[in-house]
Order: C-alpha cells, then structure tokens, then sequence
C-alpha cells in the first residue's frame, strides 16, 4: 500500500507539472457536452426548408403549404412553377424535399378519382431527408382526408359514415420510452459516455508509452518498489477517479435539468459509468503494450475507440450486422455500457438484466493484466540486468 500510494503522489506530481494533456482532454469533453446539449436542444431538426411545385393552383394546393407551415417540422421557403426548378434547388442544398401537385388534382378529388402527388425528398442528407419526408407525406395525407371529408360531408354523409370510409381502420400507436421523439436521449446518453471512453483510451495509451518514450520506466518502477501491476495502479487510479467523476457529472446533467427517462436505478448507471472507464482504461495498457511505439498505439486505440460508436449498437443495430461482426460487438466496451443504460434507464431493469453487461465490462481487466504481462517482458528485455520486475 505504502508504494502504491508513493506511485500515485508520483503520478500527481506529474500531472500538476505537466497538466496540459490532462487539461486539453477535460476541455474537449466538457466542449463536447456544451456543444452537442445545445446542438440538439430542440430534440430533433425543426423548420427543415421545403417547397412545393403547384401545378394546380387550388385550393387544395393553397391548404397543402398552409398545413406544412403549421408543423414544427418544416417550412415552405418557396412555391416554384416547374419541377426543373425545385430539383435545381434540391442540389443546391436549398430545400430537402419538395411536393408536386399536377393540374386538375383538386378537381378530381371531388370527383372521387386518385390524383397522384409526388414527393421528392433528398436522402442524401439521410436524417433531414428523411424527417421532411415523413413530415410531408403525414400532412399531405391528413389534409386529403381533410378535403374528402367536407366533400362527403357536404354529399349529406354522417360523420360516422365518412370516418369509416376516410379511415377504414384506426391504428393506436405508442412510441415507447421516447413518446416525444426526442434525439437527444437517444443520441447523447451513449455519444458522449463513448467520448469520455475515447478520451481516456487515448490518454491512457499516451501516458502508458510516455514513461518508455522519455526513458523514466525505471523511475517509475522504482516507485512501486519494482511492481508493474502497483505502478499501472498507482499511475491510472487518478485518472480513473477524475474522468469516472465527468462521467458520473454528465449524467446528472442528463437525467437532471435535461430531465431524460430514467425508469430504473441511478446508481446502476454510475457503476456502469466507472466500469467504462476502468475498461478503457485496460484497452489503453493493453493496446500500448501490442506496440512499443507511443504514435502508432495511439492511432491504433484511436480506430479502436472510433469503431466503438459503430459497434455499439445506437446508431445502426447489431442484430442487422452480419453475424462475424455481431459477436465481434462485444469486444468494444461501449456496446454494453449502452445495453446497461437501455436496459436501466428506458426499461428500468434491476441487477437481474444487467449484470452479463458488468460481467463483461469487468473482463477486459483481464485485457489490461494481459498488456500488464506483455509490458513487463518488453521492460525485463530492455533493462535486463537492473532491478527486476515483479509482475
């Protein structure tokens, strides 16, 4: 204990004398916090730029941009005349989607003919191509029904009867742990814990090769009395306590003022947060340990870290991944700090659904014992015959 506290007032001392690296990845998780809470703060994309093409100049086309404006969704920044038109200004990246009404549409509506309606909307720009499109079709829909029932209506149909003809069956949806849709729950609650995992893989590797590059390993050692699991301990156990309390932080921030759904235990979540860095911590020695070379292992955990976000399962799910890769998704820690936060916050699981998650955020310690092992034989080649390492 007495080396083991001696390796950590070290690793203080060190960073209080060199504490800009320390700094700059505080900064950039706190500045990733602060941007993307205010990036999303809206919950999704609103007043998305649309147009429509009228070809009819009714009043249905009239209704039709009155309807969209009425939406948070989109807005009607322009009404051209052709198609040509509107598809110039969709790849000017002016509008991301555009409806044509051709003539005489409106006429045969109360014809009780089927005019057809094209909507174009560019998924080049995947989430607000496809937000527009859902906006549009939705109102378009909402506002033909409108049109048919005044016409039936004024036809001397009852009410009852023009809603089973309008709407023969009536779905009851139900949007389940997210009723309001917003993205940032969705987005945020795994996006930037993984920012914080990011930041510490790299600093660990960093700070791991650091004592080889500037050739203080024995210095080092020398502190933990020649232990190279003490002195992995007593260098990685300050930084643990200070990004697991960002970490920790940035949850009460998101299931406090931002007040996101959190169904199960708090504190689940907190050991799910300090398991993460823990984990990261362990990819970071066990990484560096693979490559000598302090560049060329921060390169390698920083794709490590990147595939993580895609790996993880919030953004594209894993049960659509090829199967090779669907088990390869719980090599990455991040994927099952974000089965842990579904399953506790949205769900609100106990320990019961939980704890295969915390079982394997607790194996890739063995990682870091491994990389603990790999090191101490690379330092025994390189400082044989000094002191030796106990292991």
């Amino acid at each position: 204990m007495n080396h083991l506290l001696h390796t950590i007032r070290r690793e203080l001392h060190r960073a209080v004398d060199s504490p800009r690296y320390l700094l700059l990845m505080t900064l950039g998780i706190a500045f990733s916090y602060l941007f993307f809470l205010t990036l999303m703060q809206e919950g999704q994309p609103e007043e998305l730029p649309v147009a429509v093409v009228d070809h009819d100049g009714s009043y249905l086309s009239r209704r039709l941009c009155h309807e969209f404006n009425a939406t948070q969704g989109v807005r009607v920044v322009a009404v051209y005349p052709t198609h040509a038109e509107a598809r110039k200004a969709m790849q000017r990246q002016e509008i991301f989607a555009f409806l044509e009404i051709p003539e005489q549409t409106y006429s045969e509506m109360l014809d009780f003919k089927t005019p057809h309606v094209a909507l174009y909307s560019n998924n080049a720009f995947l989430l607000a191509g496809s937000l527009s499109y859902k906006t549009l079709a939705t109102m378009g829909k909402l506002a033909s029904a409108a049109v048919q029932r005044e016409v039936l209506r004024k036809k001397g149909l009852p009410d009852e009867k023009i809603m089973g003809l309008i709407q023969p069956v009536e779905f009851d949806t139900h949007l389940v742990s997210n009723p309001t849709a917003n993205y940032q729950p969705y987005v945020l609650t795994t996006i930037l814990p993984g920012i914080v995992a990011l930041m510490v893989l790299l600093f660990t590797a960093y700070e791991v090769s650091r004592e080889q590059k500037e050739r203080s390993a024995q210095a080092w050692l020398a502190s933990a009395n020649g232990n190279l699991l003490c002195a992995l301990a007593g260098k990685l156990l300050p930084y643990t306590f200070w990004f697991s309390l960002l970490g920790v932080v940035g949850n009460i921030i998101f299931f406090g003022p931002c007040h996101y759904t959190m169904l199960g235990s708090f504190w689940l979540l907190v050991l799910a947060v300090v398991l993460l860095v823990l984990a990261a911590q362990a990819m970071g020695v066990f990484l560096s340990a693979l490559l000598s070379d302090m560049h060329m292992a921060v390169c390698l955990c920083a794709i490590y870290g990147a595939l993580s976000f895609s790996m993880s399962g919030f953004s594209y799910p894993v049960t659509s991944m090829p199967a090779p890769l669907q088990a390869c998704s719980n090599l990455f820690p991040l994927r099952h700090y974000y089965m842990i936060y579904a399953k506790t916050a949205l769900y609100g699981c106990g320990w019961s659904q939980c704890w295969p998650h915390v079982c394997a955020l607790l194996l890739f310690v063995l990682a870091g014992l491994m990389g603990a092992l790999l090191m101490a034989r690379q330092m025994r080649r390189e400082y044989k015959g000094e002191e030796g390492l106990a292991v």
